[in-house]
């Protein structure tokens, strides 16, 4: 072939390539579809016997044509190694995109496919696709054109071979054996490459990015690619050890960039580019795969492993003003609450939460007191001020709006969770429910922190430090540190809850045996609720009423998940309570016997206040601790539902030994 005929056969292919984007991108829709209304079709054509829950089968891949599409998946892989796509990063790039539109179609399917239960979910496709890699040269090939162009290529197609490595990753992840990704990364020294890149180029680039006016957010579409191609790799054990051992935590903690947040007023002049968000949402943009990525890596990191938590702790040090006021400010009342911002609080909580729990860390913190440090014990409080604004009550609704188009349309659409007569149309929309959940797992991760830093050090003679404020009355409590009534009051909300979810549990798994009592325009209503809501009016009432049955039945037991998790939150709060009470009611609890620790100016009880206050409990305590003592778990609700029953049933005798006989210690 003369130079004159390989340059245009090198342009006919750039020209296909972007037309192969497209047909890769509606396949991918095409194939999500197919295995909706076939596994719809399935479900409608098995019946259910009377009082029992009928099986719910899986999408079957028996109408796709498996084999040529596989090979298609082959030649795409070959497309991207051809001297033409390998001269031409135009052509290299499109064929990158329609491989991530394959794997997207791939990953859908396999989904839509598998059991919930399924912890890989393997498909045929999957694991043809994953045979054209893994049984020749070709993976490694392709793993080594790819991940040169996310080092070296450029913005645009940086960001493409980034998401393509995250599909390619996901795709080996359904094997059992260590992520070959990880080992070829490893084996080619990229990891150091794509974590180094953070402080050296990018740090500087992603400021730019926060200016009113950007030039550019390419650097900003690079850093949500490779976060998301490194938290992917950060779920099994040696992507995360790989990680830390190339320095992603140190890289993180020194990342200027992570503290620009802007004020709250920076937007409020507005800004005329609809095409460019808010500098609000891009700096939600920069933070959150930061936090992501940090507790995906501390989820891996072993409890004795101090020279790691001691990293972790260091993030937390570098960026205590950006989590602070994002603490704080989920927590003012004057404040108003975003999606956003819950998000932030949840990821600022929990690694709080984490790092709260490594003995060394604290250690090494009070040693450092009164140096200027400012670390995780200096978040103490604002740790425990979300728990009067948003544990006790649902006035934070109040607080709450939309922030873009798509929270707009949510809020409108009912997520038929719930039938409280009581709840707003807010409460009660797909908007709503989503930020319900982001605020239950903040007060969650605030809970469990309380706990955490009141353990008592094993083989330690230091003396319990309380969290909360004496005052048990709930007309006494703090408006803003939290006081023993916040926690009366918290677990009586979430007795009224854990009732309310199991009702709804019930309902729905019953409604998904029985999908024939809904209404046409409920199983609509429900349908146009779910994920497929792109598919709707293709489905036949017939199909809806399966389809109905699948989605009752997911919305049964994500209901009982949400509730075996507060479950949990109780059995804390619980243990809260009766330390606390032990150790303000007490008779040998000396004044000066509380060594504090980052709590602030809380006042200990006088003897008379603990006279009161031991009356103020036997009064507020008993219905509460009656209503614990007539819970009764199932093990078809809860797992291992004897152990938490018995867990619950003994703190409270502990606590009715302790308030009405005052016979009990710490």
């Amino acid at each position: 072939m003369s130079p004159e005929d390989e340059t245009r056969h090198a342009e006919v292919l750039t020209a296909l390539a972007s037309t192969l984007t497209l047909f890769s991108e509606r396949l991918s829709l095409e194939w999500t579809r197919a295995g909706v209304l076939t596994r719809a079709s399935l479900a409608a054509a098995k019946p259910g016997a009377a009082g029992h829950a009928r099986a719910l089968p899986p999408a079957t891949e028996s109408q796709l044509p498996v084999e040529p599409l596989l090979d298609a998946w082959r030649q795409l892989v070959l497309a991207a190694l051809t001297p033409a796509a390998q001269a031409s990063l135009q052509l290299r790039g499109n064929v990158y995109a329609s491989m991530l539109h394959f794997l997207g179609g791939v990953r859908k399917l396999a989904a839509a496919s598998a059991d919930e239960n399924e912890v890989r979910p393997r498909s045929r496709l999957v694991a043809g696709a994953l045979d054209v890699l893994s049984n020749s040269t070709l993976g490694d090939r392709l793993l080594e054109t790819v991940s040169a162009d996310a080092a070296d290529a450029s913005d645009a197609w940086k960001t493409v071979a980034f998401s393509l490595l995250d599909a390619v990753a996901a795709l080996y992840a359904s094997e059992t054996r260590p992520n070959r990704v990880v080992l070829f990364l490893t084996h080619k020294n990229f990891f150091s490459s794509y974590v180094g890149a953070l402080i050296r180029r990018e740090d500087q680039a992603l400021q730019l990015t926060l200016q009113p006016d950007p030039a550019s957010l390419n650097a900003l579409y690079i850093y949500e690619a490779k976060m998301a191609f490194f938290i992917r790799l950060a779920q099994r054990q040696d992507g995360a050890d790989k990680l830390i051992e190339n320095g992603v935590l140190d890289v993180l903690a020194d990342c200027s960039f992570l503290n620009m947040r802007p004020s709250a007023s920076s937007d409020a002049a507005g800004f005329a580019d609809a095409f460019i968000p808010a500098r609000a949402e891009r700096f939600h943009q920069l933070l959150m795969p930061a936090l992501d990525l940090v507790l995906a890596l501390a989820a891996k990191i072993g409890r004795d492993n101090v020279t790691v938590w001691m990293k972790v702790a260091r993030f937390v040090s570098q960026h205590h003003g950006v989590l602070e006021a994002v603490l704080k400010e989920a927590a003012l009342p004057a404040h108003p609450l975003s999606m956003a911002l819950l998000a932030e609080a949840k990821a600022a909580s929990a690694l709080v939460f984490y790092v709260a729990r490594q003995r060394a860390v604290l250690d090494r913190e009070t040693a450092l007191a009164g140096s200027g440090h400012v670390g995780v014990t200096s978040l103490h409080l604002p740790m425990l001020a979300l728990l009067p604004k948003l544990s006790s009550s649902r006035s934070w609704f109040q607080r709450l709006a939309p922030t873009n188009d798509v929270e707009r349309a949510q809020a409108l659409v009912s997520a038929a969770l719930y039938d409280d007569e009581d709840a707003t149309d807010v409460e009660r929309s797909v908007f709503g429910q989503q930020a319900s959940d982001l605020v239950d797992a903040i007060v969650q991760n605030a809970i469990a922190y309380a706990q955490a830093v009141t353990e008592r050090p094993t083989g330690s003679s230091r003396m319990f430090r309380p969290a909360f404020a004496w005052p048990i009355e709930h007309n006494r409590e703090s408006d803003y540190l939290p006081s023993l009534a916040l926690l009366v009051a918290f677990v009586r909300q979430s007795l009224t809850q854990i009732t309310r979810g199991r009702r709804a549990r019930d309902e729905k798994l019953r409604l998904a045996q029985n999908s024939a009592e809904m209404t046409t325009a409920d199983l609509r209503k429900l349908v146009s609720a779910s994920p497929y809501v792109e598919v709707s009016d293709d489905l036949s009432t017939v199909q809806m009423r399966a389809l109905a049955s699948v989605l009752l039945t997911q919305q049964g037991r994500r209901i009982g998940r949400s509730t075996s998790v507060l479950v949990s939150t109780v059995e804390q709060a619980l243990v809260l309570l009766w330390r606390h009470l032990s150790f303000f009611i007490s008779v040998d609890t000396a004044e000066d016997s509380y060594g504090g620790r980052a709590t602030g100016s809380m006042a200990l009880p006088s003897a008379m206040e603990r006279d009161t206050l031991r009356t103020d409990a036997s009064i507020s305590l008993p219905p509460l601790l009656v209503s614990l003592s007539e819970l009764k778990l199932t093990n078809d609700e809860f797992e291992n539902a004897a152990t938490h029953s018995s867990f619950i049933q003994m703190l409270v005798r502990r606590i009715k030994d302790l308030v009405l006989r005052d016979t009990s210690t710490i």
